[in-house]
C-alpha cells in the first residue's frame, strides 16, 4: 500500500506475489540474494504489472481485436485475425457459464479477482482455480485444433 495500491489491490498483489513464490521456488538462489529481497522483488514487479493494467481502457468483446490490431494489416492477417476471434468466442461459449463470467469480468471488463470475487459473492480462490481452469480449457482446444490442421 506504500506504492500507492490501494486495499484492494495491496491484497491481491500479494496473494498474487505468494502464488508465484510457490511457483518458483525451486528457482531461488540463495547465493544471488536473501530469500526477503527476492520476495519483495517479485510483490514490486506484482505491483507494477497492475499498475500497468489499470490505465488500459475497459474492452468489450467486440472491439479487442480492432484496439490490439497492428496498423498496417494485410488481407491475410486480417482474415487470420477474424477467423481467430471467431473461433475463440465459440470457445468460450463451449465453457461452463461460471467459468465465461469470471473471464470476461476480468479480461473485457478488466476487474480484479478480488472486485470478480466480490461481485459474484465468490471466496477469491474460487474465482482464480475458475480463471486458471477456464483458461487451460481455452488453451488445450486451441493446441488439439492447431495438431489437426
Amino acid at each position: 500500500m506504500k506504492g500507492g495500491a490501494d486495499p484492494e489491490s495491496a491484497q491481491e498483489i500479494a496473494q498474487e506475489a505468494l502464488i508465484m513464490v510457490w511457483r518458483k521456488a525451486a528457482s531461488f538462489d540463495r547465493t544471488k540474494a536473501s530469500a526477503a529481497t527476492w520476495i519483495y522483488t517479485i510483490a514490486r514487479n506484482k505491483r507494477i504489472d497492475l499498475m500497468r493494467r489499470s490505465g488500459r481502457p475497459g474492452l468489450s468483446e467486440e472491439d479487442w481485436l480492432t484496439v490490439y490490431a497492428p496498423d498496417e494489416v494485410d488481407a491475410d492477417q486480417s482474415v487470420l485475425a477474424g477467423q481467430t476471434y471467431m473461433r475463440m468466442k465459440e470457445l468460450m461459449e463451449g465453457l461452463s457459464a461460471d467459468q465465461r463470467v469470471v473471464l470476461q469480468k476480468a479480461f473485457f471488463e478488466d476487474r480484479t479477482h478480488t472486485a470478480i470475487a466480490e461481485d459474484l459473492g465468490l471466496p477469491l480462490g474460487t474465482v482464480k482455480s475458475r480463471i486458471r481452469l477456464a483458461l487451460a480449457k481455452l488453451r488445450e482446444a486451441m493446441e488439439r485444433e492447431e495438431k489437426e490442421t
